[in-house]
């Protein structure tokens, strides 16, 4: 069943892909970029719980995690020590998040896109809450973005972000094919039909084969213009000799 609301628009839902990046060190550089007030990082599984946690304790950051391996009494007081604001950020997992009610959440993360998709509406929902603005960031990995796709589908709108030079800039779109439809269109008859044709018989090395009769024809068109270019200048020549004589 889907769920029966989506994110508020109070809320900036941005997604950063992981791809060929450390995904702790991305988080880290997200708590350490401009003043988060108090940040909850959800992941799938408690070793992923404990996986974030442990590197963010070595790179000298408080903070608390709760998941279902921690001892009861030790989650309570974790629990506790959360909604009294003793920590400004908290790493846990969705059945042991479930039930903290915490204010003043100014960011999520989403280390990882949660295997529900209702899991997602109830981590996003943490924050912009009682008319204030936050910030919901879902990493994604190369081969996941179908389940962008899917959330995109239940009307959750994404804002790519990249992380340069320690700031926070726009990225690519997740979601490529219009870009990739426009570039195919600006390929050459011959070429485009080639392309269509190898991914219709689904050949090895296709993309390959095609970028290399690209650049092939590429190499003939620029060799034609410069043969062009230089009988033109032959004529040029040629016209100013005769004017002279």
């Amino acid at each position: 069943m889907k769920p029966k609301t989506v994110i508020a628009d109070s809320v900036s839902n941005w997604v950063i892909s992981t791809k060929g990046q450390d995904p702790n060190r991305i988080i880290y550089q997200l708590l350490t970029i401009g003043e988060p007030y108090l940040v909850l990082i959800f992941a799938n599984t408690k070793e992923r719980v404990d996986e974030i946690h442990a590197f963010l304790k070595a790179q000298g950051i408080k903070a608390a995690k709760i998941h279902g391996g921690v001892e009861p009494r030790e989650r309570r007081r974790v629990m506790k020590a959360v909604a009294q604001q003793k920590y400004q950020f908290v790493v846990a997992t969705d059945l042991a998040a479930r039930g903290i009610d915490i204010e003043g959440v100014s960011h999520v993360i989403n280390a990882e896109i949660p295997t529900d998709n209702e899991f997602f509406i109830h981590r996003v929902g943490r924050t912009g809450r009682n008319g204030m603005s936050g910030i919901a960031i879902t990493l994604y990995k190369p081969g996941e973005e179908h389940k962008l796709a899917e959330l995109e589908h239940m009307g959750i709108h994404f804002e790519p972000k990249a992380i340069v030079r320690g700031e926070i800039v726009p990225g690519r779109e997740w979601n490529r094919r219009a870009t990739r439809t426009k570039k195919n269109e600006r390929l050459s008859g011959n070429i485009y039909g080639m392309l269509k044709k190898e991914q219709k018989k689904h050949m090895p090395g296709y993309k390959k084969k095609v970028r290399k009769a690209a650049e092939k024809e590429a190499w003939f068109n620029n060799r034609v213009e410069k043969r062009n270019a230089r009988r033109n200048a032959k004529r040029k020549n040629k016209a100013k000799g005769l004017d002279k004589a």
